[in-house]
């Protein structure tokens, strides 16, 4: 995990049977103010991670040695933002390109990571967040929270193309992922209320939307959302993470919506509130039988543990 106020990496130790956080040890990366952020894994340099330095304009390639809690990460490479693009926020990795959402000049960065020189930057509006591809169209989409709006990128022409998010169904796209047949995207909502919506990406760029209907999730402000990993047994369905990152009449939930399986119905919702409230809850990730959820103003990781575990 990242902790962006001192960029620190935290190496959290599980138990290999029951998936329980057993120790926890931070290390720093960097200076205390670069601001570490994203954090993904790399399948071309296997055993090492992609970072973000936010404040100081710095991708990086990390070991974090995750075979010891004790052993300290290490910066095996720095790439410095091009172009003038500043506010490296969210990474991720597609072949030889990382896709970055750089919050602080309102762009998306699509840069070569075997030779940095060659790069795209996209203007995007306020502010971009997270970037994934289309499973089927190849599109890159991009959330943005401020506008509350969609951009669609075509990497193969460079176009493109806001998809505003209808009034109706809600503001503030944020948690945005790549799933079964197309991208998935979580609304937040405003300060005053959640809408508890998420949606699907088809590969025409048309949106399904659905909404929670248990009482608790009718006004969930919905900040992240995960799949199961590969090889879980469990029936088809979505992790969603509300928060209360902006507002305090909202509640911190982990949730769990099953679908049929064409992807297209939801058969129901499950509901588990995080042991702190407003801990402005921030990140989610599904284990094989258990989920980890951050709980960001407490500093603490929480964890669901699926019944017979």
């Amino acid at each position: 995990m990242s902790q962006m106020s001192n960029s620190r990496l935290v190496k959290l130790q599980l138990d290999s049977r029951t998936e329980q956080v057993t120790a926890a040890k931070a290390f720093p990366l960097g200076s205390s103010d670069a601001m570490l952020h994203g954090l993904t894994v790399s399948s071309r340099h296997p055993g090492r991670i992609w970072a973000t330095h936010e404040s100081a304009d710095r991708l990086l390639l990390v070991d974090p040695r995750a075979d010891s809690l004790e052993a300290t990460p290490c910066i095996e490479r720095e790439i410095a933002v091009p172009g003038g693009g500043r506010g490296p926020h969210y990474v991720n990795e597609y072949g030889d390109t990382l896709w970055v959402t750089l919050k602080g000049s309102d762009q998306v960065l699509a840069l070569d990571h075997t030779r940095p020189g060659r790069h795209r930057l996209f203007d995007a509006e306020p502010h971009p967040i997270f970037a994934a591809q289309h499973p089927v169209s190849g599109d890159f989409y991009v959330s943005q929270d401020t506008a509350s709006s969609l951009l669609r990128i075509d990497p193969r022409t460079g176009r493109t193309s806001q998809i505003p998010v209808p009034v109706e169904q809600g503001s503030t796209p944020v948690g945005l992922i790549g799933g079964p047949g197309g991208i998935w995207v979580v609304l937040l909502g405003t300060a005053k209320a959640g809408t508890g919506t998420f949606g699907r990406i088809d590969a025409e760029g048309r949106i399904l939307w659905h909404r929670l209907n248990h009482p608790l999730g009718r006004a969930a402000s919905l900040l992240h959302l995960a799949f199961d990993p590969p090889g879980t047994t469990r029936e088809p369905g979505l992790w969603l993470l509300a928060s209360t990152i902006v507002s305090e009449q909202a509640r911190d939930l982990i949730i769990r919506v099953r679908f049929d399986p064409s992807w297209a119905r939801v058969t129901g919702e499950e509901y588990a509130a995080l042991p702190t409230q407003l801990c402005k809850a921030h990140r989610l990730l599904p284990l094989e039988n258990s989920v980890l959820a951050t709980e960001l103003t407490g500093a603490r990781v929480a964890q669901l543990i699926s019944a017979g575990h």
